[in-house]
């Protein structure tokens, strides 16, 4: 007889059961060999009844405009919009979690085949890790650009699930193009190699290669010589340009010997090298080509010219400049009119009409000092040099001064004379790009980053309208090395990536080199050590034999170990560093000084010998700026305190006083006092003396501690410090030393000791190092508390009450390319006085020209973090009529909040700040250094159907004269306590 619980398989099947009914049948499943053998044939029942429903023509909802969703859809590829049919999503997750259990894949089902695996060619070109898909096919793309997908059948995917083959019906989906319902189930896999391998072609089928990186990165550190991982792995690579490198993996394939798979890879690692060293001879070419041109006028092969006519200009100009006679410049009129025909203009030969009617017997002379510079056969420095521009400025050869300012790299030190030599040209709109990147020097030089970045914004805009690539390309690469310098990495990886891909355009393969180095710093800041390790990868593969670059390599790849608490593979990678004997760098002195703190005993022997001969002549460099040797001293200093503590004090205590004056200007400057802050806080905390600490940590913040009631926190790499000040001011603390994971996946808890030291606190105050600042749920939310922000530059509070001013913002309309669904209208009531910004009109220059007198501020929009625009998070508004909407921590530099406002940020992720160790960059942090009084701003995703009432309830809370963290507390506690979402908890105050 059947028992009565079997006759609910159907109704499981189909989703009809209740929760309750649904849970109680999976545990009956798990027992029951009865119901398991009629699992199969009831799936295929449901199947075949769901199929013969959508046989049926209906009316497609989305076809009448009033049942649309205001819900964007997610980003998909442009090669593959369709959907599939199958289970719905209830009926699928249950029958496919039970099977899971019931009937589980194992290894030895490897020799099964999948039902649509018979096809003779397969439609995807990364490899499935699935054990029914281990033969080689070929790929059967068209070439009509259709994607070639198998279409999804309903028949072999209830066979895989009858079967429990979670993995083969992901399977399925990723040959059918479904890669986000793949990644779905592949997720609720345990993350072995092969499930990681697929993983991470559905992150590529999504346009996701540094996430495919991610995934590809975890599974080759546990199986490091799976074919199949590194085949995914070129093809992420091959989806970033980074042809060398993909190339690299193919041929690990090659390596491993699979009938098909390695003649496959073969022929991919090859087309992929003939395309970047086809790059490379073509700018090889054009540059041997140009210098005979110049140099012994050797006509320039028009077929170069037009390949990258920039380049072809410079080495014209040059030609111009060395030519020896009238009749060398009128050889060059061949050159310069196909120049002439490419931009549509006639600067290029009205040049060589004015050259040739030059004096050449007095230009001769000048031209041939000009040509053996050129030429490398003088080296004009320092009082010859002079000399030289000296001559030229008595003469009346402007072009030839003009030329040999650039050419002798002084546009820094002659700013106002290569203006004017610009204006006089004849050609000011190709001269724009140097005159930017000298103004831009000059003003490094004298700490003025803003208008350096300014003078570098502003001639890559002339530099685009004028069309000059070549010229752009430059420009570009200054300004994302310059935002790396200010950790402004997100900006930086997205000028040096659109400035790569132009490389590529142009065959300007030592541009992309340069370039490749930057977007190695760029990831490494943003601590996206995957992506980091796939640019030093293309960056070695530019040149392998070169001793000093695989130096360069070894330790980038070190700094990144150190980064993740993996002295072992730190060691490694030093050790095949210092194998190239090569001039020391900062990075490998950084590197030292954390492995050797990490290693403690374990240090190879001499090796701090060693680091210390390395400091002595990075010293000797006279290249170093003055910020540079402060970190020099800071890197020794480091060292020095783990042995030696007294005379490493002193060390960090003068980097300390040294730095004082110049970190305002000078970014290294700042990075030394704020790194030297940090190993002092440490090394009083791991002395237990509780009172320095603090006080340490107060100095590096520019603000004032508590003298109660204080939770503070300092940390880096492997340590943490938790110092506390109870309700009485008594001190202590906890100093952790031996962290596994790196601060920045896990932060530990507060030491259970010290939250009991402060339960007599009403409300705690943290002060926290800038990678700590901000980070929610540091202490329970039935608790009153907040964190400080940084002092500084920070605005003071006006002398006198201000006039009250509510600003409201919302209803904002946010550009459609970034898909964001619209918000709930706001339903606030709005008072007497109250300025509501909406719709159109909250744009960026609006809301900040109405915050600055508002006492209370309310912005309600979608907040953005993990962008290229901002490494922190930021509001999305309205955009102006340039386009520009979003409103960043570094919008608000240089404003004033007059009113000294509390600002409730009530949009998601408002919090997120970047990860930087020298100083915050957040949004809340920007707010109270332009004067605001007070900010709450949430972690993580709000609901739009709550937010809006949540932050209503705690304005009125605070208008009671509630203080912030307070306020925070109570009108959470209620929310809770209504049994709302969980968001609330991750709501963070700032004072």
């Amino acid at each position: 007889m059947t028992p009565a619980c079997c006759e609910q398989l159907a109704a499981f099947v189909d989703g009809e059961l209740t929760p309750e009914e649904a849970q109680a049948f999976s545990l009956h499943l798990a027992d029951c060999a009865e119901c398991q053998a009629g699992l199969e044939d009831q799936v295929q029942a449901s199947l075949a009844v769901q199929a013969a429903a959508e046989a049926r023509p209906v009316e497609r909802p989305e076809s009448r405009p009033e049942a649309r969703s205001e819900t964007r859809p997610r980003f998909r590829p442009t090669w593959d919009r369709r959907r599939v049919v199958g289970f719905s999503a209830m009926a699928a997750s249950v029958v496919l979690a039970v099977l899971a259990v019931v009937r589980p894949w194992r290894a030895s089902d490897a020799g099964r085949e999948l039902p649509f695996a018979l096809a003779s060619a397969r439609s995807l070109e990364g490899r499935l890790s699935h054990p029914g898909l281990q033969g080689h096919r070929a790929l059967g793309t068209m070439r009509s650009g259709a994607a070639g997908r198998t279409e999804l059948d309903l028949r072999a995917l209830a066979e895989l699930e009858a079967r429990g083959d979670v993995h083969g019906v992901a399977t399925a989906y990723l040959v059918s193009g479904d890669f986000e319902r793949a990644e779905h189930l592949l997720e609720k896999l345990p993350p072995s190699p092969a499930v990681l391998g697929d993983l991470a072609l559905a992150a590529l089928g999504l346009g996701q290669p540094e996430r495919a990186l991610r995934r590809l990165e975890a599974g080759l550190e546990a199986a490091p010589d799976d074919p199949r991982l590194h085949w995914n792995r070129g093809l992420a690579l091959q989806a970033l340009s980074l042809e060398l490198a993909a190339a690299a993996e193919f041929q690990r394939v090659v390596d491993a010997k699979e009938p098909g798979w390695s003649t496959e890879a073969a022929s991919r690692a090859d087309g992929l090298r003939r395309g970047a060293l086809g790059r490379r001879d073509s700018w090889q070419a054009m540059n041997a080509a140009g210098m005979a041109l110049a140099l012994e006028g050797t006509p320039y092969p028009s077929t170069l010219a037009r390949r990258n006519p920039d380049l072809a200009r410079l080495y014209l100009y040059h030609a111009l400049r060395a030519a020896p006679s009238v009749e060398r410049v009128r050889a060059l009129l061949p050159l310069a009119t196909v120049l002439d025909d490419v931009t549509r203009t006639k600067t290029a030969t009205a040049y060589v009409a004015r050259v040739a009617e030059a004096d050449f017997a007095r230009r001769g002379p000048l031209a041939a000092t000009y040509r053996a510079v050129l030429g490398g056969q003088e080296m004009l420095e320092g009082e010859q040099a002079a000399a030289y521009l000296a001559k030229l400025r008595r003469s009346s050869e402007r072009d030839l001064l003009l030329g040999a300012v650039l050419l002798m790299h002084q546009e820094d030190r002659y700013v106002d004379e290569l203006t004017a030599l610009v204006r006089q040209s004849g050609e000011p709109a190709w001269y724009e790009a140097p005159l930017a990147r000298g103004r831009a020097q000059a003003a490094l030089a004298r700490g003025d980053l803003e208008t350096a970045e300014k003078s570098l914004q502003e001639g890559l805009a002339s530099c685009r309208s004028a069309g000059f690539q070549y010229r752009c390309v430059d420009l570009q690469q200054h300004l994302a090395a310059l935002y790396n310098r200010l950790d402004r990495r997100k900006e930086a990886e997205g000028l040096a990536r659109s400035a790569l891909e132009e490389a590529f355009r142009t065959d300007s393969w030592f541009q992309e080199e340069v370039l490749l180095s930057d977007l190695v710093t760029s990831a490494r800041l943003s601590h996206a050590p995957a992506l980091a390790r796939a640019y030093l990868d293309e960056y070695v593969q530019h040149a392998p034999e070169d001793c000093a670059r695989r130096s360069e390599y070894h330790h980038a790849r070190a700094l990144l170990a150190v980064e993740d608490l993996d002295a072992k593979a730190a060691r490694h990678e030093v050790e095949a560093a210092i194998a190239c004997p090569t001039a020391p760098t900062l990075v490998e002195l950084a590197v030292a000084g954390d492995l050797l703190r990490l290693e403690g005993g374990a240090v190879p022997g001499r090796e701090l010998d060693r680091v210390r001969e390395r400091i002595r002549v990075l010293r000797e460099d006279p290249s170093l700026t003055v910020g540079e040797r402060l970190l020099v001293d800071h890197i020794e200093g480091r060292i020095l305190i783990e042995r030696d503590r007294e005379a490493g004090q002193r060390l960090l205590r003068g980097v300390i006083t040294g730095s004082a004056l110049k970190r305002s200007s000078d970014i290294e400057a700042r990075k030394a006092w704020s790194h030297s802050h940090h190993v002092l806080v440490m090394d009083a905390g791991r002395a237990k003396e509780w009172d320095a600490a603090v006080a340490l940590l107060a100095e590096e913040l520019d603000r004032p501690a508590p003298t109660s009631c204080l939770l503070a926190l300092a940390g880096q790499d492997e340590r943490l410090l938790f110092v506390v000040r109870d309700a009485a001011g008594a001190g202590d603390g906890v100093f952790l030393n031996a962290l596994k994971r790196p601060l920045r996946e896990q932060v530990p808890e507060v030491p259970e000791g010290l939250l009991q030291r402060l339960s007599g606190c009403g409300t705690v105050r943290v002060l926290a190092e800038p990678i700590l600042q901000g980070r929610p749920g540091l202490l329970s939310p039935d608790r009153a508390w907040s964190y400080l922000a940084p002092g500084g530059h920070r605005v003071a509070a006006p002398a006198q009450a201000p006039a009250f001013k509510r600003l409201v913002v919302s209803d904002v309309e946010p550009p459609a390319s970034l898909a964001l669904p619209r918000l709930m209208p706001w339903k606030g009531a709005a008072g007497p006085g109250d300025v509501h910004l909406r719709g159109r009109a909250a744009t960026p220059e609006a809301v900040l020209a109405e915050m600055e007198d508002a006492t209370e501020v309310e912005l309600h929009t979608h907040g953005l973090s993990g962008t290229g625009l901002s490494d922190a998070a930021f509001l999305a508004l309205s955009p102006d009529g340039a386009g520009r909407y979003a409103l960043s921590a570094g919008d608000l530099e240089g404003h004033t909040l007059r009113g000294s406002p509390v600002v409730l940020l009530a949009a998601c992720d408002a919090n997120v700040g970047a990860w930087r160790y020298h100083a915050v960059w957040s949004l809340p942090a920007a707010l109270i250094q332009a004067g605001a009084r007070a900010v709450v701003a949430p972690s993580t995703q709000v609901p739009d159907v709550e937010a809006g009432a949540f932050f209503q309830a705690l304005l009125e809370t605070l208008r009671r004269g509630v203080p912030p963290a307070e306020a925070l507390r109570d009108t959470r506690a209620r929310w809770l306590q209504q049994g709302s979402a969980r968001w609330v908890q991750d709501l963070v105050a700032f004072e």
